[in-house]
């Protein structure tokens, strides 16, 4: 949340700080409500995206013109390096990083990234103004595969091992198989161990254990992978039950590791076999029981 001082309404003339508010957000909401998106933005993602001509895309909000427009192309050969040195220090952009890495298979694969870049020193219009352009722009661009949200550079270091794929333990399969065969969990809780590189079983539910239970087990601030056996009523009064797969990366975690967990899901999915329905999920309401039974019906 942003924070207004007295004297900065002062200065603006408007004595009444909810007055000030109210004017402020309403010209932001207007400028970034009818942004259109240059032609070759698209281009140039496409461009990148199937023939990999670019190592990433800058792009920026031309505010005169109402459009994000492309800022800069890196040449394939630069590097992680070269992309982080062409975002300003106090201006917001949006950008696309093409990032290579090796599985845990040894295969070589890349992801794309976008960045949503918006350092604390840039104004706070245009950090307003970026947000709220932001999933208007992304629809644009489809193809995109890990979102970062950055205010400094540290939070978009894009470490080769963070990303490399992640082992899974024996033990993350056997517990699927029997909640899946046997129903013998309601739920389970998967964490990563960035020291060990691998996936493990953190926490696991008895049969008797309701959604609330489950709901408790996701910690606020960190990134887990779960399992959930959702129990339901079809329309023909049939009692049935589908397992759910829940990528759970709140707002407030560390960007690290939510690229650590987005980059390495399906590569751990791919490790549970029988999973029928599939949630992201960044806040306690997008995974609610309402939720749940809107993705079986």
């Amino acid at each position: 949340m942003m924070m207004f001082s007295s004297n900065c309404f002062k200065e603006m003339g408007v004595e009444s700080t909810s007055v000030y508010v109210f004017v402020f957000l309403k010209r932001v909401a207007n400028a970034a409500s009818g942004m259109a998106v240059h032609d070759d933005c698209k281009l140039k993602f496409l461009e990148l995206k199937a023939k990999r001509t670019y190592r990433f895309i800058v792009y920026k909000i031309e505010e005169q013109q109402k459009q994000v427009v492309v800022e800069k192309l890196g040449e394939p050969g630069q590097s992680h390096d070269d992309f982080a040195a062409s975002l300003p220090a106090d201006e917001c952009r949006y950008a696309i990083f093409d990032f290579d890495f090796v599985t845990a298979e040894n295969c070589q694969k890349s992801k794309i990234f976008f960045v949503a870049w918006s350092p604390d020193t840039a104004r706070v219009r245009s950090k307003m103004i970026y947000a709220s352009s932001k999933d208007r722009f992304k629809r644009e661009l489809d193809g995109i595969q890990v979102e970062l949200q950055a205010t400094d550079p540290t939070e978009m270091d894009l470490d080769a091992n963070a990303a490399s794929g992640m082992a899974v333990h024996d033990d993350c399969k056997l517990r699927f198989l029997e909640l899946k065969a046997k129903r013998t969990h309601r739920f389970i809780v998967y964490k990563i161990e960035e020291k060990q590189k691998q996936v493990i079983v953190e926490k696991v539910g008895e049969p008797i254990q309701t959604y609330e239970d489950f709901a408790a087990s996701l910690p606020a601030e960190e990134c887990r992978y779960a399992i959930y056996d959702f129990d339901f009523v079809t329309a023909e009064n049939c009692q049935k039950s589908k397992i759910f797969f829940i990528a759970w990366c709140p707002d407030v975690a560390k960007v690290r590791s939510k690229m650590i967990y987005a980059s390495s899901k399906d590569r751990f999915k791919r490790e549970l076999d029988g999973i029928q329905v599939e949630l992201q999920a960044t806040d306690p309401t997008e995974m609610d029981l309402d939720v749940f039974k809107s993705r079986v019906n």
